[in-house]
């Protein structure tokens, strides 16, 4: 399995699926998360790293609109999912 496919995977059973799948998640959240999806799987490991810390995690960035859906939406277990993230990707 490439880095890549691993990120997706993480990012699928963690973040994407649970959102998609909510009955309490907005049509928008749920547009913003597939739009999400898209974009991570057009770049290689290093890429998809930095773009889910730049539009994900750090809500202070202009571009963090995503980040802040999160938090609206009260997706409650974001940390956990970052604080995973964070550890098993750390090394690329």
């Amino acid at each position: 399995m490439t880095k890549e496919q691993e990120i997706l995977d993480y990012l699928e059973v963690n973040l994407f699926n649970p959102i998609l799948q909510s009955p309490t998640a907005s049509e928008r959240f749920k547009k913003a998360t597939r739009g999400l999806r898209l974009r991570m799987k057009q770049r290689d490991a290093q890429g998809m790293i930095q773009y889910f810390w730049n539009t994900v995690v750090d809500t202070k960035t202009k571009q963090a609109n995503y980040g802040r859906l999160l938090e609206n939406e009260g997706f409650s277990e974001f940390e956990e999912v970052v604080a995973n993230f964070r550890v098993r990707f750390k090394e690329l």
